[in-house]
């Protein structure tokens, strides 16, 4: 079964991609290997991925979709508010269905057993997470992911099977 980590991007700077605390705190991430890196075209998940992977392989502009998300629907304090969102708002789930298909031919990428990391951005990644939480009976709560949150999911094949929150606790 291949593992996609899908994460938003690290915190940005001003006046560059991520700010000082953002690399840090990417590259304290750093450490699992992974047999493929991607990220969405925007310089700062670029930077993102350079650093919590070690590398980027290529540019995904699947992760980074012309309308969707908050672009959209707007921005969603909490995971219950996407979750809400989604049983009103059909465009929304329309969304998250495209991102699922997304990350499936991500995870396709990559042999059994190996890992794919995918940066991609906050306002994007909450809609098919929580919908993937419902479709696998998974209780998913809390507030919308922060810099570097994001979720594991694992497939066999095309199948999605697990799914995890991944967050970040600073000290």
């Amino acid at each position: 079964m291949s593992v996609l980590e899908v994460r938003r991007h690290a915190e940005r700077g001003l006046t560059t991609p991520l700010s000082p605390r953002g690399e840090a705190t990417a590259r304290a991430l750093h450490g699992t290997s992974y047999a493929l890196v991607v990220s969405s075209p925007l310089e700062r998940a670029m930077r993102t991925a350079e650093l919590v992977g070690g590398r980027l392989d290529s540019i995904e502009p699947g992760l980074l979709p012309d309308i969707g998300g908050a672009q959209v629907f707007g921005s969603m304090d909490t995971l219950a508010e996407w979750r809400a969102l989604l049983r009103t708002e059909p465009k929304a789930r329309a969304f998250a269905n495209e991102q699922l298909a997304t990350w499936a031919r991500l995870a396709g990428r990559v042999r059994p057993k190996d890992r794919v990391l995918a940066i991609s951005h906050g306002g994007i990644i909450e809609l098919p997470i929580v919908a993937l939480a419902d479709e696998l009976g998974v209780a998913v709560n809390g507030a919308s992911f922060a810099n570097l949150e994001g979720a594991q999911i694992t497939y066999d094949k095309t199948k999605r099977t697990t799914l995890e929150l991944l967050r970040v606790h600073l000290s």
